[in-house]
């Protein structure tokens, strides 16, 4: 049954997530994006190391790695994107695979619970929704706090640092 004290309720729960959204925006640039763009300086300084050490003559600017052997290259790009940056990697055109710096959020369960509204009302159907919106709030914020990146690839393989990720892709 919709009442006042159940429109109150909803407009609380929306204040509390807005206000965990808020606070993830200001973490986003006070914290992520630098630890983000300074993972990244890292992967590319730890790649263009690895490489020189193999024979292959780099060229680094502020958005590409291109190492080249013989008639053989690697091109290496980036890309922003919120709470990641993507970074193509092409083997001398014959592979290309997509490695994201991203924030580790291992609590986002983006598949929301489907609860049947066969036996709730349409105020309790709303209710359910604001709560999962409110945890995936509360999921975002504790990972924006916690600040953890991860290496995702486009197959969702996972790894925790830039050498383990250096690894995969050129050993």
């Amino acid at each position: 049954m919709f009442s006042l004290s159940n429109f109150k309720l909803l407009v609380e729960k929306q204040e509390e997530i807005n206000a965990m959204y808020q606070n993830c925006e200001e973490l986003k640039k006070s914290t992520i994006a630098p630890k983000i763009s300074s993972e990244v300086d890292h992967f590319f300084d730890s790649i263009k190391n690895h490489l020189e050490s193999q024979g292959f003559m780099v060229t680094v600017t502020t958005s590409k790695l291109k190492a080249q052997y013989k008639q053989a290259f690697i091109t290496i790009d980036k890309h922003s994107k919120d709470l990641e940056e993507c970074i193509f990697i092409n083997l001398n055109n014959y592979v290309e695979d997509q490695l994201s710096i991203m924030l580790d959020n291992d609590n986002d369960t983006q598949q929301s619970q489907q609860i049947s509204t066969n036996n709730q009302d349409d105020f309790s159907s709303v209710i359910d929704q604001v709560n999962d919106k409110l945890q995936r709030a509360k999921n975002l914020q504790n990972a924006c706090r916690a600040a953890k990146l991860i290496y995702k690839n486009k197959q969702n393989k996972i790894f925790l640092s830039a050498q383990e990720a250096i690894n995969f892709y050129f050993h």
